[in-house]
Formats: structure tokens, C-alpha cells, sequence
């Protein structure tokens, strides 16, 4: 009997010991679906964007936006960083019915909300910003 209670406590520890482990690491890459805004044909429109990482690493996404009263479904593809070394900064192609361009977000180091910049091709830059949605329980 003790030998059996010594090792169901050792598997106990090291599940505990486990779990504290992964509370404490931190995201490298955003995922989750985030509530925000991008600038359309000059007009700030809700948009809802969803990061996950792919199986060969790079981040991926889909968004959808609202355009005068229409929503518009789109996909983004992860192009690369900034080089800086902390994943915070990264550039996407975006592609929708309207056509593609490139997308620059900086995470905040909990990947909790993005603050980004898109164009289509052009050098003008408009706003594309989001906050991971709260789910509500029904």
C-alpha cells in the first residue's frame, strides 16, 4: 500500500508541476477571434478578425467586415515579421472581393488586442485594429 500511495502522489506532483508550467508560458503567435474596426471606402466598419497558426507555423486568418450594410468575407496569409525577434509585429496579404494588399498589425505582448495598418498596393495606410471578443454564455 504505501508504495502505491507514494508513486498516485508522485503522479499528482507532477501533473501539478505540469500545469503551473503552461500557466506560465506565454503566446508566441495570436489566436482567437478579435473585435475591432478597419477603415472601407473611407468609413471606420466593425470588422471581426480570426488568427491560428497553420501547421507549417506562419499565422492565417479570416475576417469579415461590414460595407454598407453588406458583409464582406476575407482571408489573410502570413507574409512575415518585422525581424525584431519578439513576433509582436507582423505583415499579412489580405485578400478579398475587393481585391488583396498588405496588412501590418503589432500585437500587444499578451496578443490580447492589435493595432494595424492595410493598403491595397498604394502608399496611403488605413486603420485595422482589434480586441479579442469576449464570448457570452447563453
Amino acid at each position: 500500500m504505501p508504495a502505491s500511495l507514494s508513486f498516485t502522489a508522485a503522479l499528482l506532483l507532477v501533473a501539478a508541476s505540469a500545469s503551473a508550467a503552461m500557466a506560465g508560458e506565454t503566446s508566441t503567435a495570436p489566436s482567437g477571434t478579435y473585435c475591432g474596426q478597419l477603415s472601407s471606402a473611407g468609413v471606420l466598419s466593425d470588422a471581426e478578425t480570426h488568427f491560428e497558426t497553420a501547421a507549417d507555423g506562419t499565422v492565417v486568418g479570416k475576417y469579415v467586415f461590414s460595407d454598407q450594410g453588406q458583409s464582406v468575407d476575407g482571408e489573410l496569409a502570413e507574409t512575415g515579421d518585422d525581424g525584431d525577434g519578439s513576433d509582436l509585429t507582423r505583415s499579412f496579404m489580405w485578400r478579398d472581393k475587393y481585391g488583396y494588399g498588405q496588412l501590418i498589425v503589432t500585437f500587444t505582448p499578451d496578443f490580447s488586442e492589435f493595432d494595424g495598418k492595410w493598403n491595397a498596393g498604394g502608399s496611403e495606410f488605413l486603420p485595422w485594429n482589434g480586441r479579442r471578443c469576449h464570448q457570452t454564455i447563453s
